[in-house]
This record gives C-alpha cells, sequence and structure tokens, in this order.
C-alpha cells in the first residue's frame, strides 16, 4: 500500500543523507588544506605589494585630526605602497598658526612633510615659493562660518542676519587676533566680502566696522566659545559650524547656536598641501598626498568627516545633526589682495595710540559748515574719533586762539592719558564747552609747533604718537577778512613754520601729523605745506560725513605711514 511503501523507504533515504554528511565532513579538511595551500603558493609567488615603511608627518589642525587619523588608518591596514614602500602617516595635531610660524620664519622645529592648515591663506601668506609647497587639494573638508550666539539673542537677531556687516556689530562680534587664528581671519574677511561698494569705500567701511567692534576684542576665541558650556555667551562669536557642533556634542545643554547671514558667509576650506623640503623626496610625498587624498574622497572617508561636523567640501551639503546651520549662500572666494588688506586694517586698528587732538577756537570758528558751525563741526569729529578708539589708548586735548593761556595762543584742556571711564567723561565735558568759548585769531602755526614738539617731547615707542589739529585755516576776525588769513598778526610765518619743523623732524621719534581743514574756505594749500615737510597728511572737510571719514582714514593709515600713499 502506498501508506506502507513511504514507512518502509524513510530509513533508506536517512542513511543516504547520513552518508552524504559523513563524505562532507572528511572533505571539508581536506578541501581546507588545498585552499589554504594555494594561498600559501600564491604568496610566495606574489609578495606584499609593498616593503619596508615610507613614514609620513601631517600636521592639521585638532579639529579636524581625528578624522584624519582613521582615514590614515585605513591606508595602513591596506598596506598600500607609495614608490615600493608602505605608507603610513602620522597625524600631528597643530595650530595652523604654530605651523604657518615653522614654515615662514628660521625656525630649527622640523616641518611637516603634509600640512592641513584651517584656510588657505595661511598658505599664500608664508612666502614660500610655489615648488616647495605644493597644493594637493583645494580642501578635504570645509565648514561655514557662523556666529556662535544664544537661542535668545539669534532670535533677537533675524532682522539684523542680512550680512556679516549688520550681523557682527548687532551681535555684538568678538574680535579675536586675525594674525593668529584662521577664524578671525576668515570673519574679517567676510566683513569685507560684505561691501561691495568701490574699494577705497569698502575699505573704510571695513575699517568702521573693525572699529565699532574694537571694545569686544578678545585674546582667544575658543576660551569665549567654551563660555557657552559655563555661564553662557556675553557676545556672538566667530566660529565654524563644526565647533558649535561639537559643543553641542560634548554638553547637549550648552546654550549655542550658529546664525548665518542671509547674504552668505565664507567657508574654511582645510586645503592639503605637500611641504617639498628635498626635490628628490618631492615624488613620494605628492604620492602619499595623492593617496591620502584618493581615501578621504572615498564614502567611508567622508562619512569620517560628516560624523566629525564637516562638510563635503564638493557640495557643501550640511551634516545631519539637528543644531547645524543648514543650507547657507557661499560669499565669492576671497583673493589674497583681500587677505592682506584685511591684515592691514586689523594691524592698524590693532596699534595702540598716543593722541593729541588740538581744536581751534579761534572767531571765524563759528561761521556756519552746513547745517552746523565749523566749531561745532571739529567738536563732534573731535567726539566720534575718541568713540572708536580703545580704554587703552592715551589721548590728550588742547585748544588754541589767541591769549589762550597768557600770552600763549594754546591751552591743554586735558592731559593725554588712557581713555578710562573718567577721562572719557572729561575730554567729552571739554569737548562739549567749546563752542562757547571761540574768539580771537588763530596762531596756528605757533599752536602746530607748539603741539608738535610736545607729541615728540612725550614719545612712546610702544605707541603710534599722533597729532591731529582741527582747524578752518581762517583765523581772521570774520571769514570776509583778506583771503581768510592764517595766522595772527604777531605770530611766525609759515615759512619759519616750515624750516623749523623740518630742522627739529626726527626720525626715531615720528609724529604722525593729521591737519583736517574744517569748511570750504580752509586754506588746504597752507596745510598741504606743514604736511609735506612732516611727512603727514592735510585734509579738507565741508561736512560730518567727511569730518568722520578722515579720522577712520588716519586710523587705518597708522600701520604704514605715509607709505599708504
Amino acid at each position: 500500500m502506498p501508506g506502507r511503501h513511504a514507512a518502509a523507504s524513510q530509513p533508506r533515504r536517512s542513511r543516504g543523507l547520513l552518508v552524504l554528511v559523513v563524505v562532507l565532513a572528511l572533505l571539508i579538511p581536506i578541501a581546507a588544506f588545498v585552499v589554504v595551500r594555494e594561498l600559501r603558493i600564491a604568496t610566495i609567488g606574489h609578495p606584499d605589494p609593498c616593503s619596508g615603511t615610507l613614514r609620513v608627518h601631517l600636521a592639521a589642525p585638532p579639529e579636524i585630526a581625528g578624522p584624519l587619523k582613521r582615514i590614515a588608518m585605513r591606508v595602513e591596514n591596506d598596506r598600500v605602497p607609495v614608490d615600493g614602500a608602505c605608507v603610513t602617516y602620522s597625524v600631528t595635531p597643530a595650530a595652523s598658526r604654530d605651523v604657518y610660524a615653522r614654515l615662514s620664519g628660521d625656525s630649527a622645529t622640523k616641518t611637516p612633510d603634509l600640512w592641513i592648515p584651517d584656510t588657505w591663506e595661511w598658505v599664500a601668506r608664508t612666502g614660500i615659493p610655489k615648488d616647495r609647497l605644493l597644493s594637493l587639494s583645494p580642501s578635504v573638508a570645509t565648514s561655514p562660518l557662523v556666529l556662535a550666539t544664544s537661542q535668545t539673542q539669534a532670535d533677537d537677531l533675524q532682522d539684523d542676519a542680512g550680512s556679516w556687516a549688520t550681523l557682527a556689530t548687532a551681535g555684538r562680534m568678538a574680535l579675536g587676533d586675525a594674525e593668529e587664528s584662521g577664524v578671525a581671519l576668515s570673519a574679517l574677511l567676510a566683513l569685507r566680502r560684505s561691501f561691495t561698494d568701490e574699494p577705497a569705500t569698502a575699505r573704510t567701511n571695513l575699517g568702521t566696522s573693525i572699529l565699532a567692534l574694537t571694545k569686544e576684542r578678545v585674546d582667544d576665541l575658543d576660551v569665549e566659545l567654551d563660555r557657552a558650556t559655563g555661564y553662557g555667551l556675553i557676545r556672538g562669536v566667530p566660529a565654524t559650524e563644526q565647533q558649535v557642533l561639537n559643543v553641542r556634542r560634548q554638553n547637549p545643554k550648552a546654550d549655542i547656536v550658529p546664525v548665518v547671514p542671509a547674504g552668505g558667509t565664507v567657508h574654511l576650506d582645510y586645503p592639503l598641501v605637500a611641504v617639498l623640503h628635498e626635490k628628490r623626496n618631492g615624488a613620494r610625498l605628492i604620492e602619499a598626498g595623492a593617496t591620502l587624498m584618493r581615501y578621504a574622497d572615498a564614502r567611508s572617508g567622508r562619512a569620517e568627516f560628516r560624523k566629525a561636523g564637516f562638510r563635503d567640501y564638493r557640495d557643501q551639503a550640511p551634516p545631519p545633526d539637528a543644531d547645524a546651520a543648514g543650507e547657507v549662500t557661499v560669499l565669492p572666494p576671497s583673493t589674497l589682495d583681500d587677505a592682506d588688506e584685511v591684515l592691514r586694517s586689523w594691524a592698524a586698528m590693532s596699534l595702540e595710540s598716543r593722541l593729541l587732538t588740538v581744536v581751534d577756537v579761534s572767531h571765524s570758528m563759528v561761521v556756519e559748515a552746513g547745517e552746523r558751525t565749523r566749531i561745532e563741526l571739529a567738536r563732534d569729529a573731535a567726539k566720534t574719533a575718541f568713540t572708536y578708539l580703545p580704554n587703552t589708548a592715551a589721548v590728550g586735548l588742547w585748544q588754541f586762539s589767541e591769549n589762550r593761556d597768557g600770552a600763549r595762543p594754546y591751552l591743554q584742556l586735558s592731559p593725554t592719558e588712557p581713555l578710562t571711564p573718567q577721562h572719557r567723561a572729561d575730554l567729552n565735558a571739554d569737548l562739549d564747552a567749546l563752542p562757547g568759548q571761540t574768539g580771537g585769531s588763530g596762531a596756528l602755526y605757533d599752536t602746530v609747533l607748539a603741539a608738535y614738539r610736545t607729541v615728540q617731547a612725550g614719545y612712546d615707542p610702544t605707541r603710534v604718537n599722533s597729532l591731529v589739529l582741527l582747524t578752518d585755516a581762517c583765523p581772521g576776525a570774520s571769514a570776509e577778512t583778506e583771503a581768510c588769513r592764517n595766522e595772527a598778526a604777531t605770530g611766525m610765518t609759515i615759512t619759519q613754520l616750515l624750516s623749523t619743523l623740518d630742522a627739529e623732524a626726527d626720525p626715531d621719534r615720528p609724529v604722525a601729523l593729521t591737519l583736517v581743514g574744517i569748511g570750504a574756505q580752509a586754506d588746504l594749500a597752507a596745510l598741504d605745506q606743514i604736511a609735506e615737510v612732516t611727512n603727514g597728511r592735510a585734509h579738507r572737510a565741508k561736512n560730518a560725513g567727511e569730518v568722520e571719514g578722515i579720522i577712520i582714514d588716519l586710523l587705518l593709515r597708522r600701520q604704514c605711514g605715509p607709505a599708504c600713499g
């Protein structure tokens, strides 16, 4: 019967299966032996693709060193040959500024074989010939510049987030040293890129922005950023998106968010550079750099950077973090000229000042100049200039007209001292009183000489020693007097002044002299002669805007003096 037939055949099938299992069990070790034997034979016939070791030293900023180490380990595990040797990478976390200093100076400290700074500007500024510092990739990863701030302040800044110029001022952006920090330099480059005016106006606008932010200068942006994990941020801090994400990952409760201007921002680009110590090793280092870049560009390499909070340099796609800044507009790339201009402006604004301001209070200063009188224009210009100066600046104030201090035509109102709150208040009070103290003839030339000698006698080699004189160069009894004369009848002549200044000029104690002619009738020809003999500058200002521009120009030119042109 069918049922019985099936029952009877079942044991035979089980026995057959058992035999098959036994046979396979016997064959597997034999097959394994054959495979291992064949692999050994293959290995003997085809040795490792590399032999020996080529150790390449790579320096990179601490924030990107972690992903680079993991990528480098993959290269090492894969035993990738470079010129026949197995390449390995020694990745050293190093601030871009430190490597830059080693490369551009005469330091005996060993320089790396490969370098990844946080911005290309470090490479461009080293001064090393291109055949010794070779770009292998414009970027391994990027991160946009943001303003790190608290959530409350970020909400308040929505209306001011159109450009870096408005955002920085409204957010009280901390200023770091652009000579020491790639983030600080990028922040100033972002400010510069915010101004699309013609070059001279853009330069003035940049200087104005830096001046407006000088009170927010800090020693270390990283220390300022760390406040988010403690007492909280007290001002906006320029940072990369990656830095903000890193703070949030380490301390999820930190009150810190990234704000990006709608008009666009700049990126820190982390380029890969080969440092060719010797030309005979150049090909090996270039190949080693290209190998590292190939692994960095692989999917696993990109994942490492994204996990660390960076963006892919090819598409700028934001990292997956909820705290990321999202899609951002990228400003046009900066040029080397942009960086030079920004650094010159920063250097000029960073210099400590010792400034004597001298204001004409002769009778003709009551003549109107636009919507204000000349003396009001001079007063407001001086007050504006003082607001731009940091508390460490030393400032003094004189007035001049005939018989101001006995027979002398000038009078010290405030000594040249640091701008403490009390000294600022005293200066403002003295300036406010000037419109009520006008009268007499100007004695311009005697005052210029006395003020010049005073600044020179008190010369401070650690500061920029400046003299600013505000005058209508028209000290006659009224604007209608003969050709708006420059000098009281009993004063020294301009010829005497020029010869004396020329004889007393001291290159070891230079005085930066700026003369500002207030009003359309100011005798600029006379002021130009004085400026020429002292390597100073003379300007005419017909309104408040021109006076403010002159003051900013003066501060911008402190770093290079007459060389600025």
